[in-house]
């Protein structure tokens, strides 16, 4: 799962890194943790128009779904990439509503056990690419109006590092690599050719983690800051604490 995410970077960077504008320049502001159960904004690039950025409500709404966007109540924040051609949710997506949404850090929990104790807690780890530079995870979207995009992220079966770091679930976020972003929202793949690009086209690049606080985990508690980013100490022996970190 994946179900917070970080996008430090300005207005300009972004549109200089991805060469592409912002539909709403006004409405992009950096933000360094956001849930999807609460904050829910993220910004992408879709396959109907694929030289912008729009804002996008991180829930996917399918067409299914008649009533308010607030009434659906199923969890569509991750959308597992095995199961999309044969889901009823996202298969119309999955054949030509694909997105990709920016990032440039995400968050998942590691699960040990308290010292002393048989009790099984979780500690959260960020995760980002070398330098902390922008990515795509890959996405698929379905529009509710000709504005209003929702969206929700794919995962697959986590690779060692991230089955290190998601030692529970084992799962990750599809992580584009460069020469497959394009690729990703290229309207004329069928559905075997977009199965093969699932399967290849996560990033080569190293996966930079380190433990961050457990505030990100409270309610009713501010995340959105700079200082969440800092690292902590591992509460796991077994994790490895000499990897290089952001800071």
């Amino acid at each position: 799962m994946c179900n917070a995410t970080s996008l430090t970077k300005l207005k300009e960077e972004i549109v200089e890194t991805s060469k592409r504008k912002f539909v709403y320049p006004e409405v992009y502001e950096p933000y360094y943790h956001i849930n999807g159960f609460g904050d829910k904004l993220l910004h992408i690039i879709p396959q109907d128009d694929a030289k912008r950025i729009w804002p996008a409500d991180w829930k996917l709404i399918p067409d299914f779904h008649k009533g308010a966007p607030t009434d659906f109540k199923y969890n569509t924040l991750n959308a597992r990439s095995e199961d999309i051609f044969t889901s009823n949710t996202y298969k119309k997506s999955a054949e030509s509503g694909r997105c990709l949404i920016l990032a440039d850090g995400f968050f998942e929990p590691h699960t040990y056990v308290k010292p002393g104790t048989k009790t099984e807690k979780k500690q959260p780890y960020y995760i980002t690419l070398p330098e902390q530079k922008l990515f795509f995870f890959a996405g698929l979207f379905n529009k509710l109006d000709e504005e209003l995009y929702t969206v929700t992220i794919l995962t697959l079966d986590a690779n060692a590092t991230m089955a290190q770091i998601h030692n529970a679930k084992k799962r990750m976020p599809l992580i584009l690599d460069e020469q497959f972003t394009d690729s990703w929202i290229d309207p004329t793949l069928n559905e075997k050719q977009i199965k093969d690009l699932i399967n290849v086209s996560f990033t080569n690049e190293r996966l930079n983690y380190h433990p961050v606080s457990n505030v990100i985990y409270k309610r009713g508690v501010d995340t959105n800051k700079p200082e969440i980013l800092k690292p902590v100490p591992a509460i796991d022996p077994e994790m490895d604490e000499s990897r290089p970190t952001l800071f």
